[in-house]
């Protein structure tokens, strides 16, 4: 028998004798099972790890929230609901308490392949598919990186790159700055190309997921589909780190880009008669992140970020698309075929924080306005003409306020987040609200703690 076999089976049977001994080893014999494998081939082309964190959020709403994930992401202040005698059903406090954002993270690094270095990463959480999956393990991540000196490619599913990584808030609430930002993970290809000393060029290509447009058959992936094209975007982006003696003192990321995506709202009209109409949407945004440190133990930095958006609906911000109104000689085609038209936005957020030692203290600010179409819509007042989200309001702003302390690998969080809507009555021909007209306005503090794990 070969002495590397022999010695490979002795060693096997060892482990699996002291697993049998020991219930606690035992029992996590599933995970040593996932790397056996991966023990078989030098560590210097092949590694896996495992990580993740447990996570507890504790909240209080003085308002029924907009929300998704049985309030793990909150997104807005309902409107008022008046009842019979006039009293409003959604001022109304709520208290919860929910552990499914935890998650898994598995990072692998694998062989060189095409002379690039080979990696990837697949992660969950228990956050489900929908409120209807509650506490169902889901996907997050799952995609293959491939990275040459200067060349960068990513195939697969994870963030968006318009939600761009490097550059969501330190917020401790689960939304990440929605519906301030787009928020969005969808499969997708992404290409980096690094020039000159500091710069990259990205382009992408994705599709539709977890986040997806709405249309006549409510929320799906289909209108993105059906359109035969992917949506598609690039980005410039400028990465500066300024250092001394290999010590950082100070560091910049700007860039800037562009998105386009088409949908084919439907496919037949309600006489059961072929259509193939299409909107197109664009989207531009600018970030920016300075941070600079004082020492090793002390780092105060500032994070920008703003669109103007179409039809973004499955970034669960403010907006989508609406019916476009008919023409004169088109009144004989009602209810045969619809010309569409995008509902615009623009969005900002600002974050401010300071970490030094174990503490970090920060404050995020977001105001999203909305500025109708630049069409007329027809019948601007009948919910049936929209397929958007806070199509009635005027404006969406929050300010919330942050202290995290971390000790060890253990996190506690604060966060006090104060979001106020002004909701309009009437809708002017563009879709924005009627300023001549009764508005209301209403707000939501929600005080969240949240205390988190990471291994």
């Amino acid at each position: 028998m070969n002495k590397k076999i022999f010695f490979l089976l002795t060693a096997l049977t060892a482990v699996s004798m002291t697993l049998w001994a020991n219930p606690i080893k035992r029992d996590s014999l599933f995970l040593t099972q996932i790397t056996t494998a991966d023990m078989l081939v030098p560590a210097d082309e092949w590694g896996v790890k495992w990580s993740g964190y447990l996570s507890t959020d504790i909240f209080v709403d003085t308002r029924k929230p907009v929300e998704s994930r049985d309030g793990g992401i909150f997104l807005y202040p309902t409107n008022l609901l008046p009842d019979a005698n006039g009293i409003d059903l959604n001022d109304r406090a709520s208290f919860n308490f929910i552990t499914m954002n935890t998650r898994l993270t598995l990072k692998i690094t694998a062989p060189k392949s095409l002379g690039a270095n080979v990696s990837g990463m697949l992660e969950g959480w228990f956050m489900g598919v929908s409120n209807d999956d509650l506490n169902g393990f889901s996907l997050r991540h799952s995609f293959i990186k491939l990275d040459w000196t200067k060349t960068h490619l990513l195939i697969g599913q994870t963030w968006h790159p318009m939600f761009t990584e490097r550059m969501f808030p330190f917020t401790t609430a689960g939304s990440a700055g929605a519906p301030f930002q787009p928020f969005s993970r969808a499969p997708q290809i992404r290409f980096t190309q690094s020039f000159f000393k500091y710069s990259n060029i990205m382009l992408y290509c994705n599709t539709q997921r977890d986040m997806v447009s709405d249309g006549v058959d409510k929320r799906s992936t289909q209108y993105l589909r059906n359109s035969l094209m992917p949506e598609v975007g690039a980005q410039y982006i400028l990465d500066y780190k300024k250092q001394e003696n290999n010590v950082t003192k100070s560091e910049f990321y700007f860039g800037f880009g562009a998105d386009f995506k088409r949908l084919t709202p439907r496919i037949k009209t309600e006489s059961n008669i072929a259509t193939n109409r299409k909107i197109n949407s664009f989207t531009g945004l600018i970030f920016a992140h300075y941070a600079h440190y004082f020492g090793e133990k002390t780092k105060v930095g500032v994070k920008f970020k703003s669109t103007f958006a179409q039809n973004t609906l499955e970034f669960l911000m403010m907006g989508g698309y609406a019916i476009k109104e008919y023409h004169p000689d088109s009144l004989l085609n009602f209810g045969v075929d619809f010309d569409y038209t995008n509902l615009n936005v623009t969005s900002s957020w600002l974050d401010l924080y300071v970490d030094h030692n174990n503490w970090q203290f920060g404050v995020f600010s977001g105001f999203a306005k909305n500025l109708g179409s630049r069409d007329r819509i027809q019948s601007p007042n009948n919910t049936k003409s929209y397929y958007a989200t806070l199509y009635n309001a005027d404006y969406l702003f929050r300010v919330s306020p942050r202290i995290k302390y971390t000790a060890n690998k253990l996190q506690f969080c604060f966060e006090p987040e104060y979001t106020g809507v002004l909701y309009g009555t009437k809708q002017t021909a563009d879709g924005t609200v009627d300023s001549s007209q009764p508005t209301n306005y209403v707000s939501n503090i929600r005080f969240l703690f949240t205390t988190i794990l990471f291994f």
